[in-house]
């Protein structure tokens, strides 16, 4: 009997360990969220503002979402946010106020919806840093206490290689699988680390744009190399990606997929 109790209590600990979370009303010493796509469950005080914060990558997109549970209960006690605030690495803050350099997108109301009229208080933002460090978030609840999942979502777009060498040229495909528009910027970095062009495109629900290496296009120099990055405003997996290598006398594949896995 002893050994059992003590499993059993074990099993108590790792179900509630996720909810023991030290959330921070002060926005200097913010909660860090890694932007991996990890969920955390906690509980949220009524009229209250928690403060967390993202190292951010420059030129990196990011998502951020904060979910009461209950959300699909009528009459429940729940929290409900308001939209969130982001905040840069040197926007000043005086008594965790101030305005932010940020340009953030509220897309809590598209796929997957979040934000539902009537019982829905989820909220989401997406945002792209335009330089690397600390970026704040500001989360209120204008509610009831109640538990509440949180998360951050690198989802930035990755392919590792791009060559302009032997005839061939890169060619980028970017569908939106999600119903609203999406901004967002495609950069081409060389081998030594040097961003050697960057794009700004928009791409309608639905919709597909093509960008490639060519002369017209990004115009990326010849016979060189690297590889090359999407940065977006929209939800995570919002956008699917290909790239290919088209050459004289062949096409090759390749991978163009985002940084926190689906």
């Amino acid at each position: 009997m002893p050994l059992r109790l003590f499993v059993i209590s074990l099993a108590v600990c790792a179900v509630l360990l996720p909810l023991g979370v030290a959330e921070s009303t002060d926005c200097t010493s913010p909660v860090i969220v890694i932007p991996d796509g990890r969920l955390t469950q906690s509980s949220f005080p009524q009229n209250t503002t928690f403060w967390y914060g993202i190292f951010a990558q420059a030129g990196h997109s990011y998502s951020v979402e904060f979910e009461p549970p209950a959300d699909n209960y009528l009459n429940a006690t729940r929290p409900q946010f308001s939209a969130l605030g982001v905040f840069g690495p040197t926007d000043y803050l005086q008594a965790c106020r101030g305005s932010s350099s940020v340009a953030v997108t509220q897309n809590s109301g598209y796929a997957p919806v979040i934000l539902k009229s009537g019982n829905g208080a989820g909220r989401r933002a997406s945002f792209t840093a335009l330089s690397a460090g600390l970026h704040l978030v500001s989360v209120t609840n204008v509610a009831g206490t109640g538990g509440y999942s949180f998360r951050a979502v690198d989802t930035t777009l990755i392919t590792i290689r791009w060559n302009t060498s032997t005839g061939y040229d890169a060619l980028w495909v970017l569908t939106n699988t999600s119903d609203m528009p999406i901004t967002g910027t495609i950069t081409a970095i060389d081998m030594n680390g040097q961003v050697i062009a960057a794009m700004h495109i928009s791409i309608p629900p639905g919709g597909r744009v093509a960008r490639s290496s060519a002369v017209g296009d990004m115009n990326l120099p010849r016979n060189a190399a690297g590889w090359a990055m999407f940065s977006h405003n929209g939800p995570p997996n919002a956008i699917v990606a290909e790239a290919f290598m088209i050459g004289p006398t062949s096409t090759l594949p390749e991978k163009f997929e985002p940084l926190t896995p689906r």
